[in-house]
């Protein structure tokens, strides 16, 4: 059994690459990055192609799928690339793993009815949240088709340890909350909830300023400076590989509070021992095992 996945998402691609493989089947993970992006270069199952021209750099995928690859039992996509292996009638499973298709398969857009088009020309249908079978049900898609596999997280880079940065604020309860701001995840629900207990308790708030433009960030910023919030520290994009310090420098991690919903974040800062505040209906019968996190829906 040949699989080949394609494109990657927070790590996920890679880590179902290296479990198949551990499983004993010929896995592969085809990769595209941009300028700036690093990849585990050195890994048998990882291919990168490369081209200082975008476009150029689809046309070698193409040419790959068609040509190197074309013996693949399975042609796995995740998010975008559904687009040009659909095109090209090379897509067996497609993957979405949240503001893909939440967002961008929604939009009345020609990317949205290429990414709903692939959905329907798909064997299988997988999505990494349980919230997301909803989305795959307004648009059409049959039941039997979708399935729901929660994100790999890779227990030994995500474990218990001694972190390698330091937060700021010494002396603190650190609440770490890396989750984009985005309106569906809720992330004001924390914020008026800090402006009640930021002077009961001595609490440090520290959130990821992400680089990609978003009109919820400037909202979000705009609430933090209305609430008069203390202690709150912005830090730079954090590269995935390295979230696992961050997760373990930190006391308590938040997550998201939207229901049906337990993002990478709180799952891989489980795995760090780490007490992790978010949102899921407790009767979610998706989940073999209900996940260990302390639940909040209100303020």
């Amino acid at each position: 059994m040949k699989v080949l996945h394609i494109g990657d998402t927070a790590g996920v691609a890679l880590n179902l690459t290296r479990g198949l493989r551990a499983l004993g089947l010929e896995a592969k993970l085809l990769l595209m990055p941009k300028p700036g992006d690093r990849f585990p270069v050195d890994e048998p199952c990882v291919e990168l192609i490369r081209s200082p021209i975008r476009a150029l750099t689809h046309a070698r995928l193409a040419t790959r799928l068609l040509t190197r690859y074309r013996d693949c039992n399975i042609f796995h996509a995740h998010s975008l690339y559904n687009i040009p292996l659909m095109l090209i009638n090379r897509l067996t499973v497609s993957h979405f793993h949240g503001s893909d298709l939440r967002e961008s398969a929604a939009e009345d857009s020609l990317i949205g009815r290429l990414l709903r088009r692939s959905m329907r020309c798909a064997v299988k249908v997988v999505v990494s949240t349980p919230d997301l079978l909803h989305n795959l049900k307004e648009f059409g898609i049959p039941a039997e088709k979708c399935i729901f596999l929660p994100n790999p997280i890779d227990v030994e880079k995500f474990r218990p340890g001694r972190s390698l940065v330091k937060l700021a604020d010494p002396g603190t309860i650190k609440l770490f909350h890396p989750t984009r701001f985005q309106k569906i995840k809720g992330n004001e629900k924390l914020f008026y909830a800090y402006r009640q207990l930021q002077d009961k308790y001595p609490l440090s708030l520290h959130l990821i300023r992400h680089q990609k433009y978003n009109p919820e960030l400037d909202r979000m910023l705009g609430l933090i400076e209305e609430l008069k919030l203390k202690r709150v520290n912005f830090l730079s994009p954090i590269e995935h590989t390295r979230m696992a310090d961050y997760y373990n420098a930190a006391d308590i991690v938040m997550g998201q509070f939207s229901p049906y919903m337990v993002e990478l974040v709180s799952l891989e800062a489980a795995a760090c021992a780490k007490p992790v505040v978010t949102s899921l209906i407790e009767d979610d019968t998706n989940y073999p095992e209900f996940p260990p996190l302390r639940h909040a829906f209100t303020v």
